[in-house]
């Protein structure tokens, strides 16, 4: 067979979601950069510090503390936000079935919603504590 031939053969042939192969390699490459390109805006934040230190060890080392909050963001921000939407969800059946209550609904909201997004330097130093789950008030 020739390379004609073989890429004819590969482009005609459709899998079972009814793309060919070539549209699927395209869709999954879309995408793994749409994936990139989210984890990358989470990250910009936590790598650019306002604080612009003059000695050059310490600027190394809070780079180091930057990067790492910023992957221990990447790892946190999902598992936090589906946090979050699980309980939007059922703060919202909560109104539903107390037939109104606001203080039960607000909540579960408050203890679901609030809390931290990102993890910081701060955080990995110890210095201030990851809020997982909003204050109760």
């Amino acid at each position: 067979m020739t390379n004609n031939q073989i890429e004819s053969c590969i482009c005609s042939q459709e899998t079972k979601s009814g793309l060919s192969l070539v549209s699927k390699k395209v869709y999954n490459t879309i995408a793994a950069l749409i994936i990139l390109c989210v984890y990358v805006v989470m990250t910009v934040p936590t790598a650019y510090a306002e604080d612009t230190p003059t000695d050059y060890a310490v600027a190394v080392s809070e780079t180091g503390m930057e990067a790492a909050s910023a992957v221990a963001t990447m790892v946190y921000f999902p598992a936090k936000a589906a946090f979050a939407l699980g309980g939007g969800i059922v703060g919202g059946l909560t109104y539903a079935f107390t037939g109104g209550d606001e203080e039960a609904t607000s909540k579960i909201w408050r203890a679901s919603m609030e809390g931290d997004y990102m993890i910081e330097p701060g955080h990995l130093t110890g210095d201030n504590p990851i809020n997982f789950v909003g204050p109760e008030k």
